[in-house]
């Protein structure tokens, strides 16, 4: 199932198909968290997954980089929970707790190549003191973000493919199809 998802993802992104590709590329942290954390809830596994295999190696590593937000697997959890189940393509920062993840302006970009993310900072005060946040933003390139968690989700599936065992395909609509068709799911 992971490999016809990252499949379609692909196809996706190949055609600039963004928003089919965004919505399929935000579960994949959903079902490799099932394989990995089963006993947890959904938003433990989504986040804890997340940041395991993806974000803390988005996290700045230099000194003048501490105050900028990065994609957690708060942030990325709350696009997730905006995009699919309002069709809201933003976040929101009430519900984050991690301090520099607060995201005041997040944009999505839709773009051919994979150049990064950006991220920025804004101070106020007497000499633009760090201790005065005034804004943090975002920009998210919606292809490198496919591409990241795609490739973070097959990695995992191909050294862990017998934690997929709760997949079930044997429904009465899949054998129907697989009688008329001669197919299987992994032939599609």
């Amino acid at each position: 199932m992971i490999e016809k998802l990252i499949r379609d993802i692909n196809k996706s992104l190949d055609n600039d198909c963004y928003f089919a590709a965004l919505s399929l590329a935000l579960i994949l942290p959903d079902i490799c968290g099932k394989a990995k954390y089963p006993a947890d809830g959904v938003t433990k596994r989504y986040i804890t997954w997340y940041n395991e295999y993806i974000g803390n190696y988005e996290k700045p590593t230099s000194k003048y980089d501490e105050d900028m937000p990065y994609l957690s697997g708060e942030v990325i959890y709350n696009l997730r929970n905006s995009f699919l189940h309002q069709g809201t393509p933003n976040i929101d920062k009430s519900s984050i707790k991690e301090t520099d993840c607060k995201i005041d302006e997040f944009e999505l970009v839709f773009c051919k190549n994979l150049l990064g993310h950006t991220s920025k900072v804004s101070y106020n005060g007497p000499n633009f003191s760090r201790n005065e946040i005034a804004n943090r933003g975002y920009t998210v390139n919606v292809r490198l973000l496919c591409v990241r968690l795609c490739n973070a989700a097959q990695t995992y599936y191909n050294e862990n493919k017998q934690n997929f065992n709760f997949f079930n395909y044997h429904t009465p609509l899949y054998n129907f199809l697989k009688k008329i068709t001669h197919k299987t799911l992994s032939d599609v």
